[in-house]
C-alpha cells in the first residue's frame, strides 16, 4: 500500500503537512510511540503514529525526526487535541524529507492501525506465487474478522496436519488439536536451541515436528512466537512450504495488532511509574491510572521486575518476555520498560504469590535454551491489596531483582520471601567463595557417593529438612532407622563434624544451598 492511497481514505481524513512529493512511498506496517527515543520500537517502512507527549520544543522535534529517518520509517502521523502539530515539528520533517500527516482528534489511532493492517492482509492474499485459492482464503479469514484460531484451523485443514502457534516458553497460543506437555517442551527447546531456523524435532514414534519463526524482525528469539506443525521443515522441499510461510506472515500481522494495544498500555504504565517516582503521586491519580490499565488490587497485587542482560534491544526483549511469562497466568497484567528493567503490575486473580512465582520461574527456565551468553534476572515483591503502597512495592521487586543478579546461572530469581531469608545473604557471596565453602563441607561426601553409589548427601539434606527427626527422615528415605543411624555416623566420620551441634547443622544447610 502506498502512502498516497492512505491519504485518500475518506473516513480517516488524513491531512498532508509535508512531503507532498513523497506520497508514493510504501507503507509496510504501523507503530504507535510517544517515547523521546523511538528507534527500538519502530521498523523500516512503518507509518509512525504519535500523540506528541514527548515534545519539549524544537530540539526534541529534531531528535525525534532524525531518529525516524535513520530507521527508515515511511511517514509520521500526529494526532493531538491541537489543530496542527507544533511548527518546529513541521519544519523538522520538511528539512529531513519525512512526510508528516495530521489526524483529526475525532479519529482514533486504532482506526488507522486497523485500516493499514487490513490493506496489508489484502495484499498478502492478492498476489500469490502458488496455491492462490488457499492463500486468498487464509487472508480473508482475518480480513472478515476471523480469529487467529480460525486461521490456524484453516491451515491445518488445508495441509491435513496438526498445526500450532506457540510462544518461546512453550505456551500454545492457538492450535488445531491438543499438544502434550512433553511435545510443548520439545518444540520450545528445538525453536530456542536450533542454530538455524526452520528446525525439526522427532518424536519417539518417528513423527517429525517442524518449527518456523513467526517474525524474522523480532528483537530476540526468546521474545518471538513460532509455528509448529507435523511435517518436514520449510526450505527442505516440503509440500507445506507455501502455506506455512503465508501463515507466518498473517500471524505476524495479527500479533502486531496485540502489540499496538500493548504499546498504549505501556505508555499509561510509564506515566504511572513516572508519577510514583516523582514522589508527588496522589492517591486519586494512581487509582485513575490503575483503572485505565484494568489493574485491580482488591484480590491482591504484586510487582515484578525483570532484566535480560547480554542482548540487543534489552528493554524491548525484557518487556516482551515479562509480559509472556505473566499475562497467560493472570489477566490485567501491565508491563513497561523502566530504567533498564521491565516492570509489571500483577493482579493475583485467584492465584497465590507462590503460584505466580512458580509459574514465572518455570517459564523462564524454559527460555534458558535460547539465552546462550545472555541472562535473565527476576524479582517479585510481596502482595498488597491497596494502591497506597504501590511505589514501595515496585522498589521491593527491583531490590529483589538486584539481589537475584548476584546469584548464579542464566536464570536467577528472588522473591520477597527470599529477601528476608538466608538466600539473599548467599546471593551476595561471590561464586568462588560459595563453591569453596561447599567443597570444604560436602566435597568428601560427594566423592564417597560417586565412588560407592551411596546417597550420603541426599540423606544429609533430608535429615536437615526434617529438623533432625529420625523417624520422618527414615520414612522419606524408605530405610530403617538403624540404616539412617549408620549413614549419619558415616557422614560425621567423613566430614569430622557433629550433627548434634546446631552450628554444624547450619553450616551443612548453607553448604547444601550453595549450588
Amino acid at each position: 500500500m502506498r502512502l498516497r492511497d492512505l491519504c485518500q481514505v475518506d473516513h480517516l481524513g488524513l491531512k498532508v503537512l509535508t512531503g507532498h512529493d513523497l506520497l508514493d512511498r510504501r507503507v509496510r506496517g504501523v507503530a504507535t510511540t510517544d517515547l523521546p527515543e523511538p528507534a527500538r520500537f519502530v521498523q523500516p517502512g512503518e507509518l509512525v503514529l504519535t500523540e506528541l507527549t514527548w515534545h519539549r520544543g524544537p530540539d526534541s522535534s529534531r531528535r525525534f525526526v532524525s531518529t525516524l529517518v535513520q530507521v527508515g520509517v515511511t511517514a509520521l502521523c500526529s494526532g493531538t487535541a491541537l489543530k496542527l502539530p507544533p511548527a518546529d515539528l513541521i519544519d523538522a520533517c520538511a528539512e529531513a524529507g519525512l512526510p508528516l500527516l495530521c489526524l483529526s482528534v475525532e479519529v482514533p489511532f486504532s482506526a488507522v492501525t486497523e485500516y493499514v493492517l487490513r490493506r496489508l492482509i489484502d495484499e498478502l492474499g492478492s498476489a500469490p506465487r502458488h496455491r492462490p485459492g488457499s492463500r486468498r482464503r487464509l487472508a480473508s479469514v482475518l480480513v472478515d474478522g476471523g480469529s487467529l484460531n480460525k486461521l490456524v484451523t484453516a491451515v491445518a485443514g488445508e495441509l491435513d496436519v496438526p498445526c500450532w502457534v506457540m510462544s518461546a516458553t512453550g505456551r500454545v497460543i492457538v492450535g488445531s488439536q491438543p499438544l502434550t506437555p512433553e511435545d510443548r517442551t520439545r518444540l520450545a527447546h528445538t525453536f530456542l536451541s536450533a542454530r538455524f531456523l526452520p528446525g525439526m524435532s522427532t518424536r519417539e514414534d518417528g513423527t517429525v515436528l517442524s518449527v518456523f519463526p513467526v517474525s524474522k524482525g523480532a528483537p530476540h528469539r526468546i521474545a518471538n512466537w513460532f509455528l509448529a506443525y507435523a511435517g518436514e521443515q520449510v526450505g527442505a522441499g516440503g509440500e507445506h512450504e507455501d502455506l506455512i510461510v503465508e501463515l507466518a506472515a498473517l500471524v505476524a500481522l495479527e500479533r502486531s495488532r496485540l502489540e499496538a494495544a500493548q504499546r498504549i498500555e505501556r505508555r499509561v504504565l510509564d506515566q504511572l511509574l513516572n508519577l510514583l517516582g516523582s514522589g508527588e503521586a496522589d492517591l486519586p491519580g494512581v487509582v485513575s491510572r490503575l483503572h485505565t490499565l484494568h489493574v485491580e488490587t482488591e484480590h491482591g497485587l504484586l510487582a515484578a521486575a525483570l532484566q535480560v542482560e547480554g542482548v540487543e534491544r534489552a528493554d524491548e526483549v525484557g518487556s516482551a518476555v515479562l509480559d509472556e511469562l505473566l499475562r497467560p497466568l493472570t489477566p490485567g497484567v501491565a508491563t513497561a520498560p523502566e530504567g533498564g528493567e521491565a516492570v509489571a503490575l500483577v493482579p493475583l486473580a485467584g492465584n497465590t504469590a507462590s503460584e505466580v512465582a512458580e509459574h514465572v520461574l518455570r517459564g523462564a527456565r524454559t527460555l534458558e535454551a535460547g539465552l546462550r551468553d545472555a541472562r535473565i534476572t527476576l524479582g517479585l515483591s510481596s502482595v498488597t491489596t491497596g494502591p497506597a503502597g504501590l511505589s514501595s512495592l515496585i522498589e521491593e521487586a527491583r531490590h529483589a531483582r538486584r539481589l537475584a543478579a548476584l546469584g548464579q546461572g542464566r536464570v536467577s530469581a528472588m522473591t520477597a520471601d527470599d529477601v528476608s531469608s538466608h538466600r539473599s545473604l548467599l546471593a551476595a557471596i561471590p561464586g568462588d567463595l560459595r563453591r569453596s565453602f561447599r567443597a570444604r563441607l560436602l566435597g568428601r561426601l560427594e566423592e564417597y557417593d560417586a565412588a560407592n553409589q551411596t546417597d550420603l548427601v541426599e540423606t544429609l539434606e533430608i535429615f536437615l529438612e526434617e529438623s533432625g527427626g529420625w523417624a520422618t527422615t527414615a520414612d522419606r528415605l524408605h530405610v530403617h532407622v538403624n540404616t539412617l543411624r549408620y549413614r549419619l555416623k558415616r557422614i560425621e566420620e567423613l566430614t569430622g563434624r557433629s550433627l548434634t551441634s546446631l552450628d554444624e547443622r547450619v553450616d551443612f544447610l548453607l553448604a547444601l544451598r550453595m549450588r
